[in-house]
């Protein structure tokens, strides 16, 4: 009778803290700053508390199953094999079940990264490239500007034109501008964008310095119209695949958290020089269990099945982790101008 008085306080602590999280995710965050075990016990309880009940339930049923098979007291109903016996389907659940969910974001991810071709050097590239980026790095007003690699090829010398591509509201995309450096006695504005990625190892504002020195010397960037057709090679960044959040669907057990990001080199006969995938996920946790989380650029709290993060094959922000090595001398910042 004190087991039985003691399980169903236990359960009912349980479900008390799961209920209090559940309606008052921060709770869980209250209880992390008193102690861990505390903040803990107050993330997993309300799948804890489904799991005690789940157990109780699965007790019971081996309990009128063994004795149907004229166990007696010694054998299925002397407590600990019945016990141990109930527990092996819950164990069973939530460790095979966010796994065979997971199987699915580990096959597409293979999938998408099977066609990757990896380069380990620096890749010469053609005298006229195109750049193909999402629009937030290359929209400048109504035209493609020339962004932090479209200015580090140029005024590296590393070729002798850069084609912009941008997209419009409508996603069909659109050669805008056509980049090359003129000598001139006095350089026409370059409208240069202040918000470009500064590259690892890079202090301060990055390229804009230095190319903004060499425009002020005569180093002209010069934009005119262009045809995407001129390209000798294409460099591409952008979003293959988006993911559905796990903040706007927190009870989703089979949720698309997989998103993938894509930087190539293509040849304009469409040989790739270089492929690199990025992928991302968040996979369910093993074991399946609650978690107490924080909105990723919010200060609102929820509660949701827990996740881990997966970010396999990186490429960084502006893709600054590989190109580097990917472009070798023809992506380090330009030299200043001679004095």
């Amino acid at each position: 009778m004190s087991k039985e008085r003691g399980f169903l306080g236990c359960l009912g602590c349980t479900g008390v803290a799961a209920i209090v999280v559940l309606l008052f995710p921060i709770a869980a965050f209250v209880g992390f700053m008193a102690g861990v075990l505390p903040g803990l016990f107050l993330a997993v309880a309300p799948s804890l508390f489904v799991y005690m009940i789940g157990w109780r339930g699965l007790r019971w049923l081996c309990g009128r199953v063994g004795a149907a098979a004229g166990f007696g007291a010694t054998g299925l109903r002397s407590g600990r094999v019945i016990d141990f016996v109930a527990v092996i389907p819950i164990v069973a659940f939530v460790i095979i079940l966010p796994m065979a969910i997971n199987s699915d974001i580990e096959q597409e991810a293979s999938t998408l990264q099977l066609t990757d071709k990896i380069s380990t050097g620096s890749i010469d590239l053609p005298d006229i490239v195109a750049i193909d980026l999402p629009s937030r790095y290359t929209r400048f007003g109504d035209v493609a500007s020339c962004e932090a690699i479209c200015l580090r090829l140029l005024y590296n010398a590393a070729v002798s034109r850069v084609l912009a591509v941008a997209y419009d509201g409508l996603a069909r995309k659109q050669v805008v501008a056509s980049y090359r450096i003129e000598r001139r006695p006095q350089c026409p504005d370059p409208k240069l964008e202040n918000g470009f990625v500064v590259w690892s190892g890079e202090r301060g504002r990055g390229v804009t310095a230095p190319v903004r020195a060499r425009i002020a010397a005569g180093d002209c960037l010069i934009r005119e119209d262009g045809a995407l057709s001129e390209a000798r090679a294409t460099i591409s960044f952008r979003q293959i695949k988006s993911a559905q959040s796990s903040f706007q669907h927190p009870w989703t057990l089979k949720l698309d958290t997989l998103a993938a990001l894509r930087l190539e080199i293509v040849t304009a006969d469409g040989r790739v020089l270089y492929r690199q995938t990025e992928i991302r996920a968040d996979p369910l946790s093993v074991p399946l269990r609650t978690t107490a989380s924080g909105g990723r650029s919010t200060t609102s709290t929820y509660v949701e099945w827990s996740r881990t993060r997966l970010n396999r094959s990186p490429l960084g922000p502006d893709g600054r982790d590989v190109l580097p090595t990917l472009l070798g001398d023809a992506a380090r910042l330009p030299d200043l101008p001679v004095q």
